[in-house]
């Protein structure tokens, strides 16, 4: 448990001093081969606004969920399961979003069932994001 949040703030770190990088759409599954954190997966989250550099994080984790700073982390690690962490396959919720244009960038990075997985995409605002992850990304 101790080294998942360990591992879990490490990667924070690691994520939100990246943030501020190229915003082109990107899912990479890295090839080499990595040590799982645990029996399950640990993620986590970022979604940073570009108007102001403002960003809020959240920790993912699943089987189990302990230690989650996600809001609904069982939605979302089955929302997960179901593109087998493809997260530009989640579906769209289909829910009505404002046009203002406050654009925000989500990134992840993590374990997956022993699969070091990264993500980034660029939404044109928050509620974008949330929607077209299938609310992975409202946290």
């Amino acid at each position: 448990m101790r080294s998942t949040v360990l591992t879990s703030v490490l990667l924070a770190g690691m994520v939100v001093g990246s943030a501020a990088a190229a915003t082109a759409t990107t899912a990479v599954r890295d090839e080499a081969p990595r040590v799982a954190v645990g029996p399950g997966a640990s993620l986590v989250l970022t979604t940073q606004w570009l108007s102001n550099g403002n960003t809020k994080a959240a920790i993912l984790n699943c089987d189990p969920t302990n230690g989650s700073t996600h809001a609904d982390p069982q939605a979302a690690c089955d929302a997960l399961k179901g593109v087998n962490a493809d997260f530009a396959a989640l579906p769209d919720t289909n829910r009505p979003c404002t046009y203002n244009y406050d654009p925000v960038v989500v990134t992840v990075k993590g374990d997956w069932y022993g699969e070091y997985v990264t993500y980034r995409e660029q939404f044109s605002n928050q509620c974008v994001a949330i929607v077209s992850s299938n609310d992975v990304f409202g946290f």
